[in-house]
């Protein structure tokens, strides 16, 4: 117990070094922000992966900004807890105005790959329609089934087959015409699902939830949704494919 205390009291020791360093150098603070927004305006309109990485970046560097506003305070530091305080207002302002940006911000995603003249497709089913209506076990067109979810880009799927033995099904989604990845270890990672197998047609998965990022609410762009499976024993198969019109989820 003796031995905890210590550690524990050296941690604090060392926490409180470091918050005092940063309150030192809290004016450097701001331009890791800067930094942090710039890349998210730069990256918003084209690249969801990259603009939740500067949003982390420059989130982290208010929370630095924060602990060291509280310490300049604790320091007795006045003026510059005051200045602080003015300058991190306006990183404030800034912050919330990136944020209603975000929300509305358009990409050309849809506009640059139209879905192609005579192509045939699949458009998801409402919100609120059963996935199990239409599911025909010898037709292999109707074993994917795609309903919107409660927002544009989210979808909900069930996925149905005649056998398969236990292991992992999960989705891979490709833009059609120039055969782009979509959110690719987000979608794999929110459509994986573990089955237990069966010998006979039956539903291997049930409204399992994904999110496209790629593109906007309302544009609608040719995806091609393929169906994976990997059994115990590592071995990967793709099970079918099916091409839908999508539109991307905008923050």
């Amino acid at each position: 117990m003796k031995y905890l205390k210590t550690v524990i009291k050296t941690l604090l020791n060392v926490l409180y070094k470091i918050a005092c360093y940063i309150s030192y150098v809290w004016f450097l603070i701001p331009l890791v922000f800067c930094y942090g927004i710039w890349g998210t305006w730069v990256n918003m309109s084209t690249s969801p992966k990259v603009t939740d990485f500067y949003i982390g970046f420059y989130l982290l560097s208010l929370l630095l900004y924060f602990i060291a506003f509280v310490f300049l305070l604790f320091r007795r530091r006045y003026i510059q807890f005051c200045l602080s305080g003015f300058v991190g207002f306006i990183l404030l302002l800034i912050s919330g105005f990136t944020g209603i940006a975000l929300e509305s911000a358009p990409t050309s995603f849809a506009e640059d790959h139209p879905i192609p003249e005579g192509l045939a497709y699949n458009m998801p089913k409402a919100m609120d329609a059963d996935l199990a209506e239409g599911v025909d076990p010898a037709d292999s067109t109707t074993f994917l089934q795609l309903r919107n979810g409660g927002q544009g880009g989210i979808y909900e799927y069930s996925f149905y087959y005649p056998s398969l033995p236990a292991g992992t099904i999960w989705l891979q989604c490709y833009e059609v015409t120039k055969n782009l990845p979509l959110s690719k270890s987000e979608i794999k990672k929110k459509s994986k699902q573990e089955i237990y197998g069966a010998s006979h047609f039956a539903c291997y998965v049930r409204a399992k939830e994904f999110t496209i990022f790629e593109g906007d609410w309302g544009d609608c762009y040719a995806a091609r949704i393929e169906v994976w499976h990997k059994d115990k024993k590592g071995r990967k198969r793709k099970l079918l494919e099916k091409i839908y019109g999508v539109e991307g989820w905008m923050r």
